[in-house]
């Protein structure tokens, strides 16, 4: 018989996608600058990393630019994000 209770369990442990690039890239840019970024205010489209937070904390974030790229790459093993807009 057919247990529909176990079937539903494997997408309960599923992301949304983008979802583990966020927490890389919220994890690189805290270690990084030092600043906490909700995964909420971030999207990632195309290999682009999109932020949506003040002026200066964007400025801060670019001067750290590759600093940040580095250490997703780490994290995720591969270049899913190759920039940050």
């Amino acid at each position: 018989m057919f247990n529909i209770s176990s079937y539903l369990e494997k997408f309960r442990k599923m992301e949304p996608p983008g979802d583990s690039e966020k927490k890389a890239a919220e994890k690189a840019i805290f270690e990084t600058v030092g600043v906490k970024v909700e995964r909420n205010s971030m999207n990632v489209a195309n290999g682009v990393l999109y932020l949506t937070v003040s002026s200066s904390l964007k400025n801060e974030i670019y001067m750290n630019k590759q600093g940040i790229l580095s250490k997703i790459q780490e994290m995720l093993g591969e270049a899913k994000v190759k920039d940050i807009r």
